[in-house]
Order: structure tokens, then sequence, then C-alpha cells
């Protein structure tokens, strides 16, 4: 019966380890310090809630990207952002790392946030390089 129990706690730890593990697994995308993109256009989607704040953005070109923030607790605490922060139809400049699939619209490790419309903005105090750079 000890065995079993054993068996048991060592089986679910390491479930568990993998899902955290594969929650934060940033290997499909490039590290802010060596490659960033900056993302331009209009906020049509907003997820602000349970694990991180996720972004839906339409450029000009009619391009939607997805852009995933940091956890809604972490935007809150160290970026100031709440959920009435942005609206949808917002005019937003996201700078973060874009992913290795070049086909890829999908954007994670934000490190710029700018509103151009009201010159309100937030930046990571972390090193990254600046898009074009």
């Amino acid at each position: 019966m000890r065995n079993a129990v054993a068996l048991c706690f060592v089986v679910g730890a390491v479930a568990a380890s993998a899902t955290v593990s594969a929650h934060h697994g940033y290997a499909g995308f490039f590290d802010p310090k060596d490659r960033t993109v900056a993302v331009e256009g209009d906020l049509v989607g907003l997820v602000y809630g349970n694990p991180h704040v996720v972004m839906t953005i339409r450029s000009a070109d009619s391009s939607v990207y997805t852009v995933t923030w940091q956890a809604a607790r972490w935007v809150e605490r160290q970026a100031h952002v709440t959920k009435s922060t942005f609206r949808v139809g917002d005019h937003l400049i996201i700078v973060g790392a874009p992913s290795r699939d070049p086909a890829s619209h999908d954007v994670t490790r934000v490190r710029e946030v700018r509103r151009p419309a009201d010159g309100w903005s937030w930046r990571d105090s972390g090193e990254f390089r600046r898009p074009g750079a």
C-alpha cells in the first residue's frame, strides 16, 4: 500500500511539473535580448484573465496578431494596467518576442506597449533588443 501511495505521489509530481514546464516554455519564441518585433495596429480583442492577458491586434495590412502578455495579476502590479486601461479600437504599438515560426503571428514576452493617441506607455525595465537593431 505504501508503495502505491508513493508511486501515485511521484506520478502526480512529474505530471504537474511537465504541465508547468510546458505552460512557461518559450522555446518556440526568440529571446527578447536577441530579437523583438513591433506590432502596430488596432486592438480587436482583449482577454484579461487567467493565465495571461491576451491581446488581438489587427495591423494596417489586416494581419491579425496574438500578443500574450504576463499573468493578469503581474500586469496589474508591475505595469499598472487594469481591465479598463485598454479598449477595443485602441491603436497600440507592442514590442515583444516573435515566434520562431515565420508563418506565425504570435508574440510573447512583451517588453513595451504604447498608445500614441494619448501618449500612454509602459516599458519593461529589463534589457531587450529594439526592433530593427
